[in-house]
């Protein structure tokens, strides 16, 4: 699980909160630094470029400041802004389907359990190729497998039937396991 840095106290954190509430640009300022790796990392999972990821994270920070106080503490302050991180990305998303010409999938038949692969890989490979896939099974794959949504929840968030998110998934799920199987041994970062 990916560390937040500069981990601020529980009474910190409240008030900063707090000040975020009244537009203090300095609370505003330490919560953006204190969750920006972690937002990061976050939108990195749902999007293909850095730039893209970049502009997710901007947007997402914008939302939390401007809806800071809907924020009522029933979720941790972590959870909320990882929602918000989440929910971001998956506008973009939504707003890239108007750009780009799309393909019915046919609904998933029957989901097979793909064999776990035994692969010694470190998460910074396993996310680049999860970022391989593409953008349709990207968001379906994460949101299942990493946040835990189920299908209707990924549907809806998605707009898309039940069908094709199972479908996208067991299509991520095949490409993921083509791609890890067959890895060369050539580092794929270039180095």
């Amino acid at each position: 699980m990916f560390q937040i840095e500069n981990m601020l106290s529980k009474t910190e954190l409240e008030s900063l909160i707090q000040g975020c509430r009244k537009g203090d640009r300095y609370a505003q300022n330490r919560v953006y630094r204190s969750f920006y790796a972690w937002a990061h990392s976050i939108c990195q999972r749902y999007n293909k470029d850095s730039e893209s990821t970049q502009e997710c994270v901007q947007d997402g920070f914008f939302k939390v400041f401007t809806k800071i106080d809907k924020y009522g503490g029933d979720l941790s302050f972590e959870a909320w802004l990882k929602k918000i991180m989440v929910n971001t990305c998956i506008d973009r998303y939504r707003a890239s389907l108007h750009d780009t010409p799309t393909v019915e999938l046919k609904e998933a038949v029957d989901e097979t359990v793909v064999s776990e692969t035994r692969i010694n890989a470190n998460a910074d490979y396993l996310l680049y190729m999860v970022r391989k896939l593409p953008p349709a099974y990207q968001a379906t794959f994460n949101l299942y497998a990493i946040e835990g949504y189920g299908y209707q929840e990924i549907a809806d968030m998605l707009g898309v039937n039940i069908g094709t998110v199972k479908s996208n998934l067991h299509k991520a799920r095949l490409m993921l396991k083509e791609l890890l199987t067959n890895r060369t041994k050539v580092d794929v970062y270039g180095k």
